[in-house]
């Protein structure tokens, strides 16, 4: 039986993922840069959700399901937006907004609560951009490090594209969603836009839309 039990055990070992693996150095770039951001920015818990905004099936709007840049960025989001309403010992201060950053610039606002689903992505690329941009600046790292994220990054993003690709070049051919595009339910904001808002920003890549933002 120990021979049947080692390599029972080493069958598991090898075909579960390790912790290094699923938060990778550009994972938790992603996601750091997204939490640091939402408290930089002051950002409102009504905003926060209004990014998290979920669709009829429960599913994420704003992003691509499996997408390996959008997962980090809504684990983020989520911690953030479960934040206490106070810090210990604060007087007279909220978590935020105010007490941190001032929250959104009106016209970033006004685009993240617009009806069309382009001009929102457009805003929340435009900020991620920033927040990205920022921590990518403040890291010390040698070029060689730089390279090496920038690289692993990117190619996330190609990952993400791919999964976008394929989910508006299929439709769902049995159930309660036949005849639907996959792309509605897996990412519903991308019926239009063929590239990530959240990946373009990791990238340093204005989301292309037809807005002009």
């Amino acid at each position: 039986m120990k021979p049947l039990l080692a390599l029972f055990l080493t069958l598991v070992a090898s075909a579960a993922p390790s912790i290094a693996e699923d938060y990778d150095e550009a994972h938790r770039f992603i996601f750091f840069s997204v939490l640091e951001g939402c408290f930089e920015d002051g950002l409102a818990t009504q905003d926060v959700a209004q990014i998290l905004l979920k669709g009829p099936n429960d599913e994420y709007c704003h992003f691509i399901y499996s997408c390996l840049l959008c997962g980090p960025t809504i684990h983020a989001l989520e911690v953030y937006r479960s934040r206490p309403a106070t810090f210990f010992a604060l007087k007279g201060g909220t978590s935020t907004p105010g007490s941190l950053g001032t929250g959104l610039k009106p016209h970033l606002k006004k685009m993240l609560y617009s009806e069309q689903p382009a001009e929102r992505l457009a805003a929340i690329n435009i900020l991620l951009q920033r927040w990205f941009a920022h921590r990518m600046s403040c890291l010390a790292l040698s070029d060689g490090q730089r390279e090496k994220l920038q690289k692993a990054i990117e190619a996330k993003r190609k990952y993400g594209m791919r999964q976008l690709a394929g989910f508006k070049g299929r439709t769902f051919d049995r159930g309660p969603y036949a005849g639907m595009p996959e792309v509605l339910f897996y990412a519903p904001a991308y019926a239009t836009l063929d590239e990530c808002a959240v990946c373009n920003a990791a990238c340093g890549r204005q989301l292309k839309t037809s807005d002009p933002h």
